[in-house]
């Protein structure tokens, strides 16, 4: 099968769902991608693609014309993110590349990049947009900054009345969790959804020995490029971590990821804070810590870093929100922290008990074994390979999680 492959990034370790599926997919399909970018990519990043996929195209998108049509763009019920990619060159490309290639299939990533394919593309098509841009606004709009708040107010309208017609324009769009994915259904019941879940690479995340832990150690990894992660990490420092320094003296708080020394330089790392920018392994860091925490108040979908540190074996410590709707158990598999003072307590309470953290890290590795990369993207493969067929008449039909 060949599949077009359509993101508005470059893909590469943040980028969880692509920079797994990639590879996976192109084991048994020809993949030709195009990226759509304000950033060049490195030569990393390059032979990445290059070993991934039969051909790639980068496209440039200059930030200055995003801004540009994100302010002509406010009068208007065109939401501010579909506005700040909007590019006539990619559109070119993607028009060139299904001329050129063939493809037996358009896959899209985001609802942002779904407008660089021609409305006359005559190919099946799966739209990915992951999360929910209604569900993440709404939330926006209560719990982010004053700035934010403002942003949320206006892309969850223009969402609200867009997002089920971008659903109705592909032939399946799929969520990584069913509390999005009937967020979008709810406006566009007649679209076809399916649900494909996020996963984790249980191979490269592989549990940790106990000789690997570091004493009063909490780590937060993801990319603070991300502004829910800054929000999250601002958060627990402001007043979930001075309550665990109270209890536990030693305690070190180490946020890692693209972008933390940026984001949280007005922190000060003498009270046992640190923070490291882009590591291309993460492994390490959630090791050494004794607990991994999501702190998360804003965003949609599912953390990856929950996923991630019940992979190690490293006991996590997480908002309701943070889980989306993995159907874990409070106890079992992590600790919820449903305000921030229950989200410290736990902390405190998993820092001063070994046993404990090592029992519900087992079970949270064995829980989390069946959303492995390679099972998801096998789902994925199946709904792709489904829509080669004839297309029948577009149905609602949710796939069950792992």
């Amino acid at each position: 099968m060949r599949i077009l492959y359509v993101v508005p990034f470059i893909p590469w370790e943040v980028k969880v769902r692509s920079f797994n599926l990639i590879p996976r997919l192109s084991k048994n399909n020809e993949i030709f991608l195009v990226c759509v970018s304000a950033d060049e990519p490195n030569a990393k990043q390059k032979d990445w693609v290059k070993r991934h996929c039969a051909d790639v195209a980068f496209v440039r998108h200059s930030k200055w014309k995003g801004v540009t049509q994100c302010a002509a763009a406010l009068p208007t019920p065109t939401p501010l993110r579909m506005a700040y990619c909007g590019s006539e060159l990619a559109q070119q490309t993607v028009h060139r590349i299904v001329q050129h290639v063939r493809p037996d299939l358009a896959y899209v990533e985001r609802w942002r990049a779904l407008q660089f394919l021609p409305d006359e593309l005559r190919l099946p098509l799966l739209c990915d947009p992951t999360d929910s841009m209604t569900l993440y606004n709404k939330r926006l709009r209560t719990t982010g900054s004053w700035w934010e708040r403002l942003i949320g107010w206006e892309e969850h309208g223009k969402f609200r009345r867009c997002e089920g017609k971008l659903a109705l324009r592909a032939d399946v769009t799929v969520f990584c969790s069913s509390t999005d994915l009937a967020s979008v259904m709810s406006q566009a019941p007649e679209a076809r959804f399916e649900l494909v879940p996020n996963g984790v690479d249980c191979k490269k995340y592989f549990f940790k020995e106990a000789s690997e832990e570091r004493a009063d150690t909490i780590v937060f990894t993801g990319s603070f490029k991300y502004r829910p992660n800054v929000h999250a990490a601002k958060l627990f420092l402001d007043q979930v971590f001075p309550y665990v320094r109270k209890q536990r003296p030693r305690a070190k708080f180490v946020a890692v990821g693209n972008g933390a020394r940026g984001s949280l330089s007005g922190y000060s790392s003498d009270n046992g804070f640190g923070a490291i920018d882009f590591v291309p392994d993460l492994r390490p860091y959630l090791a050494n810590a004794a607990v991994a925490v999501a702190p998360l108040t804003i965003g949609a979908g599912v953390s990856n870093k929950i996923a991630e540190g019940f992979a190690v074996g490293t006991t996590v410590v997480a908002t309701p929100l943070a889980c989306g709707d993995l159907p874990v158990r409070n106890g079992e598999h992590l600790l919820l922290g449903r305000d921030t003072e229950e989200f410290a307590q736990a902390i405190v309470k998993l820092l001063g008990d070994a046993e404990m953290r090592r029992r519900i890290a087992v079970r949270a590795r064995r829980f989390v074994e069946a959303y492995d990369w390679d099972i998801v993207a096998s789902k994925m493969e199946d709904i792709m390979y489904g829509l080669v067929k004839p297309r029948e008449k577009k149905t609602t039909r949710v796939l069950a999680t792992a």
